[in-house]
């Protein structure tokens, strides 16, 4: 999965620390990032030292986000980004973070656009509408005028892998221009607990009743702004599909030997339908 890096490890613990020029650093537009473009065509992580422009006039702007294995990586929370957007230096989709130097890019690039989001969507004080200020000894956004106090943001969802003897239950999203066959899922809500958010989920998209619901695993997934939790669950009584045509399209059960491959195996998604193929971790029937 995509936050697998080892063994390279990536440490959150916050430092108000102030960037040199061999740090990397992050920007984003929308869902754009910004890299540094080689002569060969090839992409790596931008540092300070890349900019085309002082690291003083974006000193304001610039957060430390994290370290792995001790290299500082920092954000750069840029409104003016032909500041940064430049001869070497341009923003290419996200997806463009696979398999570019350093290995562990990927994985910090969605970490860092999570917390990109959080910056960028608490500017203001959700209470007063004062402007928020960073604090000074751990990751969290200050209203000084009243005190309110943020702390980023992880949604939690759900995601079940129903099964019927050898057969896995997958579904095909209406709502998204993702045209492969994907699991079932969706966000936690407020007052559930996340075996009650699973069962709910596979009924209210299929009309499928599940039981012996066990924990697979999780993953980090900053596109979202969430935490993915995996389940594997059985059918429990009628196999009969009713499909919820607001949020699906297709649903339908996958023979074992004939499962669809997913797009990319950085996604807990994929962990949990190869483990099924193989009958590997939580993937017995």
């Amino acid at each position: 999965m995509i936050q697998d890096i080892f063994p390279y490890r990536l440490d959150n613990t916050f430092h108000n620390a102030a960037p040199v020029s061999s740090d990397f650093f992050f920007s984003f537009q929308g869902e754009k990032v910004l890299l540094q473009i080689r002569k060969d065509g090839g992409c790596a992580l931008p540092a300070f030292r890349d900019l085309q422009c002082p690291m003083s006039e974006v000193s304001d702007g610039t957060v430390y986000l994290f370290s792995v294995d001790g290299v500082p990586v920092y954000l750069i929370r840029q409104q003016d980004t032909a500041l940064l957007d430049g001869q070497c230096l341009h923003y290419v989709p996200i997806q463009s973070l696979e398999g570019i130097f350093p290995e562990w890019a990927y994985f910090a690039g969605i970490t860092a656009l999570h917390l990109g989001h959080w910056y960028e969507r608490n500017v203001y004080c959700g209470k007063c509408g004062d402007v928020m200020e960073k604090d000074a000894k751990q990751r969290a956004l200050v209203c000084r005028k009243c005190g309110n106090t943020v702390y980023p943001a992880i949604a939690p969802v759900v995601m079940v892998a129903v099964t019927n003897g050898d057969k896995l239950l997958m579904t095909k999203y209406a709502d998204r221009p993702l045209s492969q066959w994907v699991l079932i899922s969706g966000f936690v809500e407020i007052g559930e607990t996340l075996e009650e958010a699973a069962k709910r989920e596979v009924f209210e998209e299929t009309g499928i009743r599940i039981k012996d619901l066990k924990y697979f695993g999780s993953q980090p997934w900053g596109f979202s702004d969430s935490i993915i939790v995996g389940y594997t669950a059985k059918l429990d009584g009628s196999d009969k599909i009713h499909l919820d045509t607001r949020e699906l399209a297709m649903a339908a059960w996958h023979s074992r030997t004939d499962l669809p491959k997913e797009l990319t195996d950085i996604s807990i998604t994929h962990e949990m339908i190869e483990a099924l193929r193989i009958g590997g971790k939580g993937g017995q029937v």
